[in-house]
């Protein structure tokens, strides 16, 4: 069993995420950028033409053209959303998908309310910062952005690729035209999501977490949960028994 809080020289540290999340990560950053440099070379014909099927392609002394925009193919196709399936079910599987942990991480109501509490009190509208639990708005309106985002990538991508491999016509041509165009906008929402979410990890309010993703360490410094996620900080430690001061 893993503590949700531990003492490491007279320093209280909060239970983040787990190690292992972070192993599913790396499988998402790699097979992410897999897919959308693929992508984008597919969109772009000059890309597949020119740049894999030609420069890319001599380097990895490929034969013709054709192999060129087969390792296209693969990439984008298969071996890009493999690597990024098996990171997210590492992560799904480490964290859960117990109903109250969804809906923990889905925006209501209360989180645009909140939301705009942050920005009056950063304005000096009002005296009192909301309590943000686990995640705060932004990071849930983010995280929606992305189950959105990979849903239309998904479901589009999988039946055109599925078109494509096996070379038989299952969409109509209105619904083949459909699916591009989703396929499309799911690319943009995902792939727009992604560099705020470096962004987000970058400030250096949020170093204290940064770090302790990149040397996995998984627990955070309690005052700094307490700074930023004070409902989840009363939380964790009134279970722990330490009051929620």
């Amino acid at each position: 069993m893993v503590e949700k809080v531990k003492t490491v020289n007279g320093k209280v540290y909060i239970l983040r995420f787990r190690p292992i999340i972070q192993v599913g990560h790396l499988f998402l950053l790699v097979g992410m950028v897999l897919t959308f440099i693929s992508g984008l070379a597919m969109f772009y014909k000059f890309g597949e033409t020119t740049i894999f099927a030609g420069n890319v392609g001599k380097w990895l002394g490929l034969p013709a053209e054709t192999t060129g925009r087969q390792l296209i193919s693969w990439l984008h196709d298969i071996i890009g959303p493999i690597l990024m399936l098996i990171g997210l079910a590492i992560i799904v599987a480490a964290r859960g998908i117990r109903s109250d942990s969804v809906r923990e991480a889905m925006p209501t109501w209360k989180d645009i309310r909140d939301f705009i509490q942050a920005v009056n009190f950063r304005f000096g509208r009002v005296k009192e910062y909301p309590k943000y639990g686990f995640y705060n708005p932004l990071q849930k309106f983010w995280i929606l952005a992305v189950a959105i985002g990979l849903t239309l990538l998904g479901v589009s991508g999988f039946l055109l690729t599925l078109e494509k491999w096996l070379a038989i016509k299952l969409l109509g041509d209105s619904l083949r035209l459909l699916m591009s165009l989703l396929h499309i906008i799911g690319a943009f929402i995902f792939f727009t999501a992604l560099p705020i979410h470096f962004l987000f990890a970058i400030l250096p309010t949020n170093w204290p977490i940064l770090i302790a993703q990149l040397l996995a360490r998984g627990y955070t410094p309690a005052e700094w949960v307490k700074a930023h996620h004070p409902a989840h900080y009363e939380e964790v430690m009134g279970k722990k028994g330490g009051g929620g001061g």
